[in-house]
This record gives structure tokens, sequence and C-alpha cells, in this order.
């Protein structure tokens, strides 16, 4: 396959102040909590491997569960592949280390409680800036294999691979489209017509009926309609809905305000608006060629930060992509890029940045 790069890509100068697009401050939790153990120590042990109460302890840990002991035995694994050794030894250490994107800064804590463990403390980078190269590597590579998907095994109906998109005839003669990694749960017994997204993208066209409104509920927000068409987004907390034709109605999950007013909106064709744990923002507009664009397998952006570029390729890749650098991070670019070949797309968003890519084994990219 090509990659098609529209002739107004570019690049501009990104956040003055050297963080980066998506940085954040708090501790770092993987959703396994045997893991976040597991990781804590495996950093530890890169910071004072000689340390004979750090060991004592460790070993305390490990034998005390075998699940423990495989989920060390996993992340070594990893660390031993020499790609990653490779890649990680290669960093210098800056005057400021760099943040790890998706693994976050971690504050410090405790993962043992009781007066006779000794527990490793995570503290700043995590005690060290090649302890926190390799964790922002090896978090990336387990969190991508061990991403908890038992909720969606048990209750999404239908789900889509990295890649992949689906179009699915509803029983109610509705018409849904779901991305790429992305998953729904339906309910249409005893006359409702309810959808929940419960991951990535979709699109929907609604058949009219308005004795049985149609309900589509994500992360932060219910949209209702009784026929219409529209999109709805939730990802990083965060859920975006636009609408494409008819009337929608947008209500938050966090429910009235302070003052007992219902904070639903109403939006117009070409209306966007994106709901969080805190409520609904404004409404705005935008462009439908834009918010339309991934359904012909395109993605249009305009002024975006690079790593928000990234993150949104990296789906349709379904592989871990790992940032490395916060200033290539918060370049903003704009392009328009089709999605049939997202290595090659992020191989040329790379070039426009000034990125270096390197590829380790199981199509892990690094962009550096």
């Amino acid at each position: 396959m090509t990659q098609d790069k529209a002739d107004d890509s570019r690049a501009s100068g990104g956040g003055a102040d050297g963080r980066g697009a998506g940085a954040e401050s708090g501790a770092y939790r993987h959703a396994d909590p045997i893991m976040d153990e597991a990781l804590t120590w495996f950093v530890a042990r890169l910071d004072s491997p000689t340390d004979p109460d750090a060991e004592t302890a460790f070993q305390a840990w490990r034998d005390a569960d075998p699940r423990h002991a495989e989920a060390f035995e996993r992340l070594s694994a990893l660390s031993a592949m020499p790609e990653l050794r490779e890649a990680t030894l290669a960093q210098r250490l800056p005057s400021t280390p760099p943040t790890m994107h998706p693994a976050r800064p971690a504050a410090e804590q405790r993962i043992a409680k009781g007066p006779d463990r000794l527990a490793p403390q995570r503290s700043g980078l995590w005690g060290g800036w090649r302890g926190a190269l390799a964790a922002g590597l090896l978090l990336a590579v387990v969190g991508w294999k061990l991403e908890p998907t038992l909720e969606l095994a048990l209750f999404a109906d239908v789900r889509t691979a990295a890649g992949e998109q689906r179009e699915i005839d509803l029983p109610d003669r509705s018409r849904l489209v779901l991305d790429t990694d992305s998953a729904v749960a339906l309910d249409f017994a005893e006359g409702r017509r309810g959808v929940r997204l419960m991951r990535g993208q979709a699109y929907f066209d609604v058949a009219r009926d308005p004795s049985r409104p149609f309900r589509v509920t994500a992360a932060f927000s219910t949209v209702e309609v009784t026929g219409t068409a529209f999109t709805v987004r939730t990802e990083d907390g965060l859920d975006s809905v636009f609408l494409e034709r008819g009337r929608v109605s947008v209500l938050p999950l966090s429910g009235p305000d302070r003052n007992g007013l219902d904070q639903a909106v109403a939006l117009e064709p070409g209306d966007r608006v994106t709901a969080t744990a805190g409520g609904l923002s404004s409404v705005g507009r935008a462009d439908p060629a834009v918010a339309l664009a991934w359904r012909d397998g395109r993605y249009v952006f305009h002024d975006q930060p690079f790593a928000t570029v990234v993150e949104t390729v990296r789906r349709y890749y379904g592989h871990p992509v790992l940032l490395l650098d916060d200033r290539i991070a918060a370049v903003r670019i704009s392009g328009n890029y089709r999605l049939d070949d997202p290595a090659a797309a992020l191989r040329s968003l790379a070039g426009i940045v000034g990125a270096r890519v390197t590829e380790l084994p199981a199509g892990i990219l690094l962009l550096r």
C-alpha cells in the first residue's frame, strides 16, 4: 500500500513549556496490581541491584505468590531483548530526563504494607534516568500485551481489531460503523434502542422512530435521538460527539449542575461537543470532511500536537508506539493521510518533525 500525504502537511513549533502533549503528573498504575508491583521491583533493582536489604525484600515478595515470580520473569524476558536494551542504553542523560509516552512519572509510594515488608519506592522518574527509560519501554510493551480486556470479553457484542472497520445493521434498521480498535454493547430488548460505546469510535445512522428514542452511552455522556446521523468517540478521559445531520441531545453522565439544572445541549448539523467527568464543553463547529474522514480510511488533522497524531495513527497500527522526546511530542503538524498503511504514515510523520524511527521485534516502534 502507498501512503498519501497532503501538500499542506507541515510542522510548527511546539509548546513553550517543553513538557509536550500528554505529559502529566501523578502515579502510573498498571491495571494488574501484581504486574504493577513487579514493575516497581524491576525498576528498583535496576537502580540498586546490590542492596542486600532490598534483595531480601524482593525475594520475600517473589516467593510469596507464584504469580509474582511469573510477572517478574515476564518483565525480565522483555528486558533481555537486545533491541530493547540497545534502545534504552542509547539514550543519554539530558538536562531534564525525558517523559515516556505512554509511561508517566510516578509519585513516591510503597507497594507493600506491614512492618515486616520492605518495598521499593517510586520517586520522580523512578529513581534514575536509566531506570525511567527501561521502565517506559517495558510499561508500553507490558501494558500492550496485558491490557485488561475482561470487561470487553464479557460485555462487548461487537469488537474491531487494529486496522479493522465493521458495518453492522442493527435490529431497528439503524446502521452502525465501528472504527478500528473499538467495541460496543447492544441493548435492543423489550423495545429499547440502546448502544454502549465501550471503546473507540462509531458512526450511527439512526432509523427514525419518535416513539422509541435511540440512546448511545459512552464514558461521560449519553446521546439521545429519534432519527439522525452522528459520530461518538471515547478515549483518554474524553467523549466527543459530532452531528452530521438531524438533531441530537447530549447529556452528561455527571448529572445536573450544582443548581440542579439539566446540562443537556442540543446539536445542529456540523456541531461538536465534548464531555468529561466535569460535564459538557461549549458547542463548537467542525468540518464534516475532517470529522468523518475516518469512514473513508483517511486521517485529516490541522495544527495538532505530534503526540496526538501518533496516538490516533497507532490505533490503526496494532503495535506499541513509544514517543521518547517531549520536544518532538509538542510539535504541531497538519496533514491528510491514508490509514491502510499506518506504519508508513508513522514514518512519514516522523520525518516531518525530524524524529528517528527504530523498529523493535513484534512491530514495536520507537520515535525519538
